[in-house]
């Protein structure tokens, strides 16, 4: 898994802390923008949050762990399409739960994934569209996806996909989430 920080608003703490003083009729020197946005997070008042953006790339994740970050709300996201991108070299997504299974479980899971991407490729070689042929591979073949959202989005996909409930790979993508938001709006984040 990649987690690639690809584009942001400039200085976004300040940023959204001039977009807030609106509200106040404050002063908007960076100083006081920096204290009011963190006041507004803060407070709760996470509207001015949607004034600053960032946009990631993220490789080397299942298609399980993308369906579950292409359901958030208010966020852009392009995916890698199987409809139009031939898949060759597929690589596999592997939970790690599978380490602690039976070695015959753990051949068969394997053998499953070898043959599915045989018979993607035979299908292909046999003049299948790979719109239809895509319908064979496993949720755990890897995928990329761009996404965006504002600050506010991303704090609710955070809020959400960083907890120990959340199912492990995505969680390990809202981490390094977190952790690039946070080297860009440490105050935010």
């Amino acid at each position: 898994m990649q987690v690639i920080l690809t584009d942001h608003t400039t200085d976004p703490v300040n940023r959204i802390g001039q977009q807030a003083a609106i509200c106040y009729d404050a002063d908007t020197s960076i100083d006081s923008n920096i204290k009011r946005a963190s006041h507004c997070k803060d407070k709760g008042h996470l509207m001015v949050l949607r004034f600053a953006y960032a946009s990631f790339n993220i490789q080397g994740i299942s298609r399980v762990a993308s369906h579950q970050l292409v359901r958030v709300a208010h966020a852009g996201i392009l995916q890698e399409s199987q409809r139009y991108v031939k898949q060759s070299n597929i690589t596999f997504i592997k939970p790690p739960a599978l380490i602690n299974m039976p070695n015959d479980l753990q051949q068969r899971w394997f053998r499953a994934l070898s043959d599915c991407e045989f018979i993607y490729q035979d299908a292909l070689d046999h003049g299948m569209k790979k719109e239809d042929a895509r319908y064979i591979l496993p949720q755990s073949c890897t995928t990329q996806l761009n996404m965006t959202g504002n600050f506010q989005m991303w704090r609710d996909l955070l809020n959400n996909r960083t907890k120990p409930a959340a199912q492990w790979e995505v969680r390990d993508v809202a981490d390094e989430i977190k952790r690039l938001l946070h080297s860009i709006a440490p105050e935010i984040f």
